[in-house]
Order: structure tokens, then C-alpha cells, then sequence
């Protein structure tokens, strides 16, 4: 099974650091900058999960899920966000298919997730 985790973030800085937190943990992060990027690179590409920002510039991550949801089935998603939202907020987007919510901390947080939907064989 493959190792490959697309991570999609507007952010350069982001995107450059949880690709080498993945890598250090022993999964293959693909970085997306914004949706067309993901779009592209996901075709054909089967993923063992998925890291999406909730806020991309111009986009919105949820429709982004809502699209990956269909065309990766099965896979799990992160919503990935540095905003503030409040528990019934987050309950909404998992509630849209959502494996998990993770809070942009220090990056440890969102790899913890990673590993708990993903184990490593």
C-alpha cells in the first residue's frame, strides 16, 4: 500500500514543513498548493490520505474534500486549519465526511493523525 499523503495549503511555509514532518515519520507527503494543483496531481494518483487546509486562497477547502470524497473512496481526510472554529463548527465538517479536525499548532498534532488513520505497517 502506498505512503503518499497529499497535503494542499496556500502557504509555502506549511506546505515545505509538514512535507519534511512526513517524510521524517516514513510517509511520501505530495504538496499541493491550491486546488487545481490537487486536482491534477490526484488524478490517477491513489493517495493513502488526504491533508486539506480549510481555507485556501480564492477556494474553499471543503469543496475540495467534497470532490476528493468521490474521486479517492475510502480515503481518509484531514481538514487542516488555522482558524478558530467552535466545536459545532467542526462537528459540521466532520459531519461532511471529515475523518478528522486538527488545529494548526507546531505540525506534531497533524502528523499524530496521520499515523492514527495511517499506520505504518
Amino acid at each position: 500500500m502506498s505512503n503518499k499523503i497529499l497535503y494542499v495549503d496556500d502557504n509555502a511555509v506549511m506546505l515545505d514543513l509538514i512535507k519534511l514532518l512526513l517524510g521524517e515519520a516514513g510517509y511520501d507527503g505530495v504538496i499541493a498548493q491550491n486546488v487545481d494543483d490537487a486536482l491534477r496531481i490526484a488524478d490517477g494518483t491513489l493517495f493513502r490520505a488526504m491533508v486539506i487546509d480549510v481555507n485556501l486562497a480564492g477556494d474553499s477547502g471543503l469543496i475540495l474534500m467534497n470532490f476528493m470524497m468521490h474521486n479517492q473512496k475510502g480515503v481518509p481526510v484531514i481538514l487542516y486549519s488555522g482558524g478558530e472554529y467552535e466545536q459545532a463548527n467542526v462537528d459540521k465538517m466532520v459531519a461532511l465526511g471529515a475523518s478528522k479536525f486538527v488545529q494548526k499548532r507546531n505540525g506534531s498534532e497533524l502528523v499524530a493523525a496521520v499515523k492514527q488513520l495511517c499506520p505504518l505497517a
